[in-house]
């Protein structure tokens, strides 16, 4: 039997599709899917530099990730969820691990960074964790709740 903490990272690297949460700079939230590839404590996706999530992200880089496996009943670490700081990756070494981790996810060809610089509209964004945790799912006399369990991504 896997631990929790085992669980909530095979989910991660099940699930291939996290939804960012960002707010404006107007203060309006804002929440995405976005297809994901992680790495310790980093996220890694594409998206077009003029998506609302990426100008939120220029304007305040603070993000909220939820993962998590629609598929189950509410059980103890089917989801995880992230607090983290998010930016655009600009350096060539730094976007060439990003492309290569997604692009191995996918299994296809990993392009070169010419795909998220100008001209291209796409970017490479990482979300870097500030906290991670999970939730145990208790049930006693038919109510159930959750139990908010802080998680280690390395």
């Amino acid at each position: 039997m896997l631990s929790l903490r085992e669980t909530a990272l095979r989910l991660l690297d099940v699930i291939e599709h996290a939804t960012v949460a960002t707010v404006s700079s107007g203060g309006e939230p804002w929440n995405t899917p976005v297809y994901f590839a992680r790495h310790g404590r980093a996220f890694y996706w594409i998206s077009r530099d003029d998506a609302q999530h990426s100008i939120n992200i220029r304007a305040n880089g603070r993000v909220f990730i939820a993962i998590y496996d629609s598929s189950r009943e509410d059980t103890s670490g089917a989801a995880v969820y992230i607090d983290a700081d998010a930016h655009e990756l600009t350096d060539e070494p730094s976007m060439t691990a990003a492309l290569t981790r997604i692009y191995q996810r996918r299994r296809k060809p990993v392009p070169g960074v010419m795909s998220v610089r100008p001209p291209s509209s796409q970017r490479a964004y990482v979300a870097v964790a500030r906290q991670a945790w999970t939730n145990v799912v208790h049930t006693s006399e038919g109510q159930s709740w959750d139990e908010r369990v802080d998680l280690a991504l390395e």
